[in-house]
């Protein structure tokens, strides 16, 4: 559930979709990542045919990385701190009830990006986070 370090052997082999591991952590989505890599890869090998140069594969992971490389990341941090116990997937799940972090996952699912939200939304889930991990939150 994160992009493989390497998507290419340099020659004739390049990945996309789930063998490339781009299914986003935490929410387990992958159709349109899969799609997008696809098409990365398609572009990779059309310039590797093109050139006849076999590094040209690694453009893949490099484009799709510069395109999504920080939401695979933050949401790898999530899932890694929030799914690490029982105790804390439960908060998460508690904190996924607040209309805030629900509009703000809505646009950032539909958007396929980290969005910024009005910033008193973020401040809002912000210490709403820090009651849930303080254990002042009910679950």
């Amino acid at each position: 559930m994160k992009p493989l370090p390497r998507w290419d052997d340099g020659r004739h082999v390049v990945l996309a979709g789930d063998a490339a591991g781009v299914v986003a952590p935490a929410s387990g989505e992958g159709i349109y990542y899969a799609m997008l890599g696809g098409r990365f890869a398609a572009s990779a090998v059309a310039l590797c045919l093109k050139t006849g140069d076999g590094q040209a594969l690694a453009s893949a992971r490099k484009a799709f990385l510069r395109e999504h490389g920080r939401v695979f990341w933050v949401l790898g941090i999530m899932q890694r701190f929030w799914y690490a116990s029982d105790r804390r997937r439960e908060r998460f799940v508690s904190m996924c009830r607040d209309r805030d972090v629900q509009q703000l996952t809505f646009d950032a699912y539909m958007n396929k990006r980290l969005v910024r939200a009005r910033p008193l939304a973020h401040v809002r889930i912000f210490f709403k986070d820090v009651a849930h991990l303080l254990g002042l939150a009910r679950v």
